[in-house]
């Protein structure tokens, strides 16, 4: 029989709810690449010996590393800055695994290690009251290489080495009103609440922002490049359902039910991202529309170099 693992405390105590009530703390969660989901710190982190789990003792690498990107000719005093890059970050946690015996220590360590399986990535959330939700993707960066002692323990401690592909902390995307076409020419809001024919996002990150289009055919859409001066033009038959990533390193236009690389039939470029802080409304036309059928929607992820 194998037992369950108790975290947080049911119910939660007097001092976890003090700080779950207060908002002062940040809520650290691990969700495995299994599934299975660890409060690491915080008020619903589970405490010793209560309860069974892992805490969080330290973090670092929450930034990712960047460099700067620079030219030098060969007589120049210094460098000419071009640009700043991001690498992959590097997430060293120092983390407490225990249990009420050492059994239940055992069981904990190998459900925490059945959640980093290196192939996929799991998520690390941090929640403050004041930033709300923000994550990063993380897959295991090297295997556990601390010295355990002689012996068995209810409690061990071990570092614990994480690497986000992406760099940035992302949360959830603002998504801009769905606007159905109400004629060959017009799409509106169904509610007659938002403006027809503008596309209104938000990036409420600290990086510039690329949103992705999703336009339902038929119809020839004209669609705004991000707030930019710039149309770009996407021909859609009936039936054609177009995913439209404005990205610059991964632009990409494809039709969702097939999966088909549509993008030589796009006309015109995206090259200008949504400023951090910045809220735009996207210019979108269409012609040749079926009403009632023809729709567009756009979406953007917000990312952050710093998850509080």
């Amino acid at each position: 029989m194998t037992g369950r693992v108790l975290t947080p405390a049911d119910p939660p105590g007097a001092l976890a709810l003090e700080s779950l009530l207060s908002g002062r703390d940040s809520l650290v969660t691990w969700v495995g690449t299994d599934g299975s989901r660890w409060p690491i710190s915080g008020g619903l982190a589970p405490r010793p010996p209560v309860a069974e789990g892992v805490q969080l003792l330290d973090i670092k690498g929450l930034h990712g590393p960047l460099k700067h990107v620079d030219q030098q000719g060969a007589h120049e005093d210094g460098v000419t800055y071009l640009d700043t890059v991001y690498d992959a970050a590097e997430i060293d946690m120092t983390l407490v695994f225990f249990g009420r015996d050492q059994i239940a220590r055992r069981r904990v360590f190998r459900r925490w290690l059945a959640g980093w399986e290196p192939k996929r990535t799991g998520r690390l959330w941090w929640f403050t009251a004041e930033t709300g939700h923000w994550w990063m993707n993380l897959r295991l960066l090297q295997e556990p290489r601390d010295v355990l002692k002689a012996g068995d323990a209810a409690a061990v401690q071990m570092a614990w080495s994480a690497r986000g592909d992406r760099p940035f902390w992302v949360s959830f995307d603002s998504i801009s009103t769905t606007l159905i076409a109400s004629d060959t020419t017009t799409l509106a809001d169904p509610a007659g609440k938002a403006a027809p024919n503008f596309l209104p996002v938000w990036n409420r990150g600290d990086q510039d922002g690329w949103p992705v289009h999703l336009l339902q055919g038929p119809g020839v859409f004209s669609v705004g490049d991000n707030g930019g001066p710039r149309r770009i033009t996407v021909p859609l038959n009936i039936g054609e359902l177009a995913r439209v990533t404005t990205l610059p390193n991964r632009r990409t236009v494809v039709e969702v039910n097939t999966g088909a690389n549509i993008y030589p039939r796009v006309r015109g470029r995206f090259s200008t991202p949504v400023p951090a802080g910045a809220s735009v409304r996207i210019p979108v036309t269409v012609t040749g529309a079926t009403p009632g059928v023809t729709s567009a929607v756009s979406s953007l992820t917000p990312w952050r170099r710093w998850p509080e």
